[in-house]
């Protein structure tokens, strides 16, 4: 029989909304698994040695984008060798990108409730194998640098972070480039950095955007690495140093998932991997989860896991 385990984030955005959920997803949870509430990242290999002397083969990570990463970064080294855990995704977050790219839906209650009622029924799950990011030792589904870590550290500088604060976000960066206010001049204010993928040094030495995506959607249904899933061995790259007049007729490709073109767009294709080198100190982000470094940065594919979600009831 399936047994899952429960990584609670108490921290996670959503979940400080509402902190009465960690007790409601306990008592559901535990008549076939164990939840466990972790509050700082230095617990997590604890629970994954546990996880793996109680025998769990599913992972329930009950927070956002950011949780989901940090536990994936703590658990695959403890594992190692081992079978990994199969992840489902509890959709605690504010975006939950990693879940509507995969069209994982639900509520978080309504979500361990059914994957409870399956495990009884001792029903399958359906799984979706999904290749992961590395990035310096640390694992992911996208990671990127310049508009990507400057938007989101304005959206987290907000009081209520959310679709709908995300969502107005974008709506001024558009109005901004529309007439090219300081508000998007700051956004896509170049970051100097040096790119090599696959070998071979990019001539180009300031981007506006960097972002490498093993998922297609990176928030909001914005489908910037349409073709981030083509291949297993593979991440989507999308780099380039380009203005924000020259992104506007280019937001509906954006939006649909079609490939964009400009001069200015070095990097637009998947690729096996990639070294960042800093000029100075740069500002970067994986799932979400800010960082700081004056070091490279090696991105490569990492391992696949086994994501999964309760299936309808037929």
């Amino acid at each position: 029989m399936d047994k899952i385990g429960i990584i609670h984030n108490p921290f996670a955005k959503g979940n400080l909304k509402r902190p009465w959920i960690s007790e409601k997803l306990r008592e559901l949870v535990e008549p076939a698994g164990v939840l466990r509430e972790t509050k700082n990242i230095n617990e997590l290999p604890r629970v994954a040695e546990e996880f793996i002397e109680q025998g769990v083969n599913i992972i329930g990570v009950n927070g956002g984008d950011g949780t989901l990463h940090l536990t994936l970064t703590a658990f695959l080294p403890v594992y190692g060798d081992r079978p990994f855990p199969r992840v489902m995704s509890l959709r605690g977050g504010t975006m939950n990108t990693m879940a509507n790219s995969l069209k994982i839906k639900g509520q978080t209650l309504r979500i361990v409730k059914a994957a409870v009622e399956q495990i009884k029924a001792g029903r399958p799950f359906e799984e979706k194998p999904q290749h992961l990011i590395k990035v310096n030792g640390k694992f992911g589904f996208m990671s990127g640098a310049g508009i990507i870590a400057k938007f989101l550290d304005i959206y987290y500088s907000g009081s209520n972070p959310g679709p709908a604060h995300a969502a107005k976000l974008v709506a001024r960066t558009i109005g901004s480039a529309m007439f090219f206010t300081r508000f998007s001049r700051n956004l896509f204010s170049s970051t100097p950095a040096r790119l090599v993928v696959e070998g071979e040094r990019i001539e180009l030495e300031e981007y506006t955007v960097i972002l490498a995506c093993v998922i297609k959607e990176a928030g909001l249904g914005f489908t910037p690495t349409p073709r981030a899933c083509d291949r297993l061995d593979h991440f989507h790259l999308l780099a380039g140093d380009i203005r924000p007049y020259q992104v506007l007729p280019r937001v509906p490709s954006l939006w649909f998932g079609r490939d964009i073109t400009h001069p200015r767009i070095v990097m637009n294709r998947p690729v096996r991997e990639m070294v960042i080198e800093p000029v100075g100190k740069l500002r970067w982000m994986v799932d979400g989860e800010m960082y700081d470094t004056t070091e490279p940065l090696h991105y490569s594919v990492g391992p696949t896991v086994r994501v999964v979600a309760p299936s309808k009831k037929k």
